[in-house]
């Protein structure tokens, strides 16, 4: 019998509904790969599902426009507000290189403020400390879908005249309300509800390593009237990707569902994988040029075909959302007694999270690597990605990040002790049991888990 691997990482996007999706796209749908209705739609039911008090004058109020990718989206804010080399743009020291590929694409300077411990949120302190007469963008990241309470920070803006940038990549699905009324069931009506008036633009990610996955995809929501124009221009001068590199994306769907369903089989999974990167027949997520920080295709449209899986998987967020937060609850309730592993996100009271990543925190690197020794060797592969560097992933080259070692202690620890539990969409209870029971061991914690949850 063939023992069944625990995977925390890579297939967390992958499906059944999502093979067959990318197959009659393939073949069905093939004349609207790249244009139809669905590419026309997808921006508005983004707006409906990110503001739960969606009315018709929304359209009137906000400006919504898609890209290709994610970081296509920060580039075209930053080339929007006009930075020149002399700006100054503040990011997140816990960050990925595409953020800073973006920044330095856009001809600014990139400035690394350190985050908090206890919640990844840019530490005040420091953020006030690196804001001088150049600064011009705040990038405000929600990382691992953890809403920041940005007021401090939007009243600080305010005072320097500086714009705010809302990284919401991580964070589609949650939900802050500020009537305390959640809706706590599975449901499409799980939105992420509160929208400041403040704040100027927001960015948010479909990639194949995010909340909900249309292989990639970025929409930027335009919250200031002053630059609704250039988003008609940004349209304008929008390209559509091929047809080849449109394929590529959606054989993603087909070689990684059947890598997933042979990941047990003779390691069949490997070559599956290996084939198809060699031969070029998947994308990668991020490209050599973008890992040095040289990227600059900025300008694709999202094509037809993506838009049609964004738009089909939001349909389902608030199911997928549900489901991380029950695997979540049963996480923090077997590790919250213990001193080790350290459990990092937790919700607040009008908070509901996504649970995108669930991260836990271990003594040091070498605990942490010994972890993921000790799992793996127990057929339970933990999701290592934001580790081992603070501007991921692992091989990013942190000088052409332009990023100083030291610059930001806090983050560089964190990214030597974080991890990352399975809690996607394909993880069962028994999944959850076998985790917690090896972790517990580790650590030589008593308590078990019953699997009465």
């Amino acid at each position: 019998m063939i023992r069944k691997t625990i995977i925390a990482d890579f297939f967390t996007t992958v499906s059944f509904s999502q093979f067959l999706q990318s197959l009659y796209l393939m073949t069905i749908w093939l004349p609207f790969l790249r244009y139809w209705k669905d590419l026309e739609k997808v921006e508005w039911e983004l707006l409906e599902h990110i503001d739960y008090f969606y009315n018709k004058t929304l359209k009137d109020e906000r400006k919504v426009v898609s890209f290709y990718n994610w970081r296509s989206a920060i580039y075209h804010t930053l080339r929007m507000i006009w930075v020149w080399w002399k700006d100054e743009v503040i990011v997140s020291g816990y960050n990925c290189v595409s953020v800073s590929n973006a920044v330095l694409q856009s001809w600014a300077k990139i400035v690394y403020c350190d985050v908090d411990e206890n919640n990844l949120r840019l530490d005040f302190d420091d953020l006030k400390s690196k804001i001088t007469e150049n600064t011009k963008v705040i990038i405000v990241q929600h990382t691992f879908g953890k809403v920041l309470n940005v007021e401090k920070i939007m009243e600080l803006a305010s005072l320097k005249g500086i714009l705010v940038i809302e990284d919401c990549a991580h964070s589609l699905g949650t939900v802050v309300s500020s009537s305390g009324s959640l809706c706590l069931k599975g449901k499409s009506c799980i939105k992420w509800v509160v929208w400041r008036k403040c704040w100027d633009f927001a960015i948010f990610s479909t990639g194949r390593d995010k909340s909900i996955s249309g292989i990639t995809g970025g929409f930027l929501v335009v919250n200031n009237s002053d630059y609704f124009r250039k988003v008609e221009d940004i349209k304008k001068r929008q390209k559509m990707p091929s047809v080849l590199l449109v394929f590529r994306n959606l054989l993603y769907n087909v070689f990684g569902y059947l890598a997933y369903k042979t990941y047990d089989c003779f390691e069949l999974w490997k070559v599956i994988i290996f084939l198809s990167r060699k031969l070029s027949f998947i994308t990668e997520i991020l490209t050599s040029s973008e890992k040095n920080c040289n990227f600059s295709e900025f300008d694709y449209s999202l094509p037809n075909s993506l838009a049609y899986l964004v738009r089909k998987e939001l349909y389902k967020i608030g199911h997928y959302n549900y489901h991380r937060r029950r695997l979540a609850k049963i996480y923090n309730a077997k590790f919250c007694d213990f001193s080790y592993p350290i459990v990092l996100l937790k919700e607040k009271k009008k908070e509901v999270l996504n649970y995108f990543r669930y991260p836990i925190l271990c003594k040091d690197r070498q605990d942490r690597e010994e972890l993921v020794r000790f799992m793996k060797k127990r057929w339970i592969i933990l999701w290592t990605s934001w580790t081992w560097k603070n501007i991921v992933p692992v091989w990013t080259d942190l000088r052409d990040a332009k990023y100083e070692r030291w610059t930001c202690r806090v983050s560089e620890d964190i990214s030597d002790r974080i991890v990352f539990l399975p809690n996607h969409k394909l993880v069962t209870n028994k999944d959850v049991s076998d985790v917690i029971n090896l972790i517990n061991k580790y650590y030589g914690n008593v308590q078990a888990w019953d699997n009465k949850w």
